[in-house]
């Protein structure tokens, strides 16, 4: 491998729509040569802001450290090259190897085929050196590989986290439909939340964007409640250098001096909240209560930005759905009066039934659904608002 005073390249994986929030995150921590790509940002730095980026970066899924790139004719050719590369300097024969290939527009377009072949040349090279192999473990590889093909080029790289960085390690529990964490760490991020003002979700399921709004609030690095990283498994593992770079995040931690509080009217929602928030270690800063949207009643002398993800299913009662979505709405204009509104729906025509003009509009994906996640400025002439849905006056949400 490269002499640590030498740069890698890097891919670091995130979800679609916050490619632009991840590239923001790796140059403040000091990435060079930052690249926007489709779902992903490439970006060049030494070992340090590798580890840094794995620790700290809230909306990575992956941090991916660039191998090699080639181009090949032939099945012959590409086992070849890839025998070539010098896999014994990342781990040794008694480890495990994992493989996830991805191809587009090329004679080898069999993904299946592809990981097997790749797999078949990492072993052969260590059993022509050691009379020995790594064993193929995929669920918990030492070195977990990433073959990139397009056409007749070939990107390698060596996955630096493995588990996706989405895991953080403070939930025990889901609850329903919970939201993915770099998600929800990406909403609040592009909402330009200001953390001095409080911060409310009144469908907050099992509570993560009540804990990822705690941990921006008072800067806990994202990978605080991580045990382990794929890069702690490579021979180059620097546990010092790592260290240092956990006490940098650590040490830059604040109090935040707000409210974040949070509600749902399903107790078994609420209690999975409540274990997430003892876990995370955050019980003395988030507050949850057991109400639905329509019992609250918000100190309208300290508006604050209300974030939420409304309950969905795609088998639910339109009926349901539209009386849910219909209330919503109705409370909004008539109770948070001076609020910042951000809700994130895969339900558009429900969307419209808040009778409410977007300020803004984003497409996010959960999962694998389209959403949208719209701002609503809330102020006295949204409280004039008729809650009858004109359609004469209807609203894209799409």
């Amino acid at each position: 491998m490269k002499a640590e005073k030498n740069n890698y390249h890097y891919v670091a994986k995130t979800l679609e729509g916050l490619e632009e929030v991840l590239e923001r995150e790796l140059i403040v921590l000091g990435a060079r040569n930052t690249r926007i790509l489709t779902h992903a940002v490439s970006f060049d730095g030494d070992k340090s802001l590798m580890y840094a980026a794995n620790f700290r970066c809230r909306t990575a899924l992956r941090i991916l450290r660039h191998v090699t790139s080639f181009s090949f004719t032939s099945e012959m050719e590409f086992h070849k090259i890839l025998n070539e590369i010098r896999w014994e300097h990342y781990i040794t024969p008694e480890q495990h190897i994992a493989v996830e290939a991805t191809t587009s527009n090329s004679f080898m377009s069999n993904v299946r085929f592809v990981e097997q072949r790749t797999k078949e040349a990492v072993t052969d090279r260590f059993r022509s050196i050691y009379g020995q192999r790594p064993s193929i473990n995929n669920f918990n590889p030492d070195l977990f590989i990433n073959i990139n093909i397009s056409e007749d080029i070939c990107q390698v790289f060596a996955d630096s986290t493995c588990e996706s960085l989405h895991h953080r390690g403070y939930r025990v529990t889901n609850g329903t439909n919970p939201l993915n964490e770099v998600l929800a760490a990406g909403m609040i991020l592009m909402s330009g939340w200001d953390h001095r003002s409080d911060f409310f979700d009144p469908m907050c399921g099992s509570g993560t964007l009540l804990i990822e709004a705690a941990m921006i609030a008072n800067n806990i690095p994202a990978g605080s409640y991580r045990k382990d990283y794929g890069f702690m498994h490579w021979k180059d593992y620097d546990k010092n250098l790592f260290q240092r770079v956990m006490e940098d995040g650590f040490n830059q931690q604040t109090e935040a001096d707000i409210q974040i509080c949070g509600s749902d009217s399903s107790e078994e929602n609420l209690e999975a909240a409540i274990q997430n928030i003892r876990a995370a270690k955050l019980h003395k800063d988030i507050f949850v209560s057991h109400n639905s949207l329509e019992d609250l009643d918000p100190d309208i002398d300290q508006p604050g930005i209300i974030m939420t993800n409304p309950p969905y299913d795609a088998q639910s009662d339109p009926e349901v759905v539209e009386a849910l979505y219909s209330m919503i709405g109705e409370n909004l204009k008539q109770k948070f009066i001076g609020f910042q509104a951000w809700i994130l729906s895969s339900d558009f025509a429900a969307m419209a039934l808040f009778n409410l003009k977007p300020s803004k509009k984003i497409t996010l994906v959960n999962g694998h659904t389209d959403c949208r996640f719209m701002r609503f400025d809330l102020t006295e002439e949204t409280k004039k608002v008729s809650s009858k849905h004109d359609d004469s006056t209807e609203i894209d949400f799409s």
